[in-house]
């Protein structure tokens, strides 16, 4: 028995709309180049400079987050102070940061992440809103006589939106 020319082209798009409905979707970031990474470059700053600031604001506007600043400081005796802050344009529901200590390796001349920090953030823990989230933290004891920079991961969620930001500092001299 022979199919008409209309049920062969029904019977393949109910094959195709099957094989649609049953394939992975993935969840990506809106930009996939905007990701920090270890490779990632940043400037080796002159040895006494001892801190650094890297902002990240908003190109295209965003509906609640305005932007991210992150710190790196010398404080001495083989510690490192970050600060992390996040600003929003009105409270939020989440905001989670990740902030990743790198140092320069100069034989490979390469960034190697050392550690990192996470934080995380829920509305319901501010009444008055979360608006302004920061990290405040000290890596206590790294090894002297290295360039050493923060990288950073900031994502907030507002309703079923998220916007995230990833600034990185650049390398400061470690005594």
């Amino acid at each position: 028995m022979k199919l008409k020319t209309g049920m062969w082209k029904t019977l393949l798009t109910l094959m195709l709309v099957s094989i649609l409905m049953t394939t992975n979707v993935y969840a990506l970031t809106y930009d996939m180049q905007s990701n920090t990474s270890v490779d990632e470059p940043s400037e080796l700053l002159p040895k006494e400079i001892k801190s650094d600031r890297a902002s990240e604001k908003s190109v295209r506007r965003g509906d609640f987050f305005a932007e991210a600043d992150l710190i790196i400081t010398d404080e001495g005796e083989g510690n490192i102070g970050a600060l992390a802050i996040a600003y929003f344009d009105h409270g939020v529901d989440e905001v989670y940061i990740t902030i990743y200590l790198d140092r320069w390796n100069e034989e490979q001349e390469r960034w190697q992440q050392v550690t990192y920090y996470d934080a995380e953030f829920y509305a319901e823990d501010y009444p008055d809103g979360l608006t302004n989230p920061d990290v405040s933290i000290t890596f206590l004891n790294q090894e002297r006589g290295y360039y050493y920079r923060l990288r950073s991961a900031f994502s907030a969620i507002y309703g079923d939106d998220y916007e995230g930001f990833s600034p990185t500092t650049s390398g400061i001299w470690i005594e």
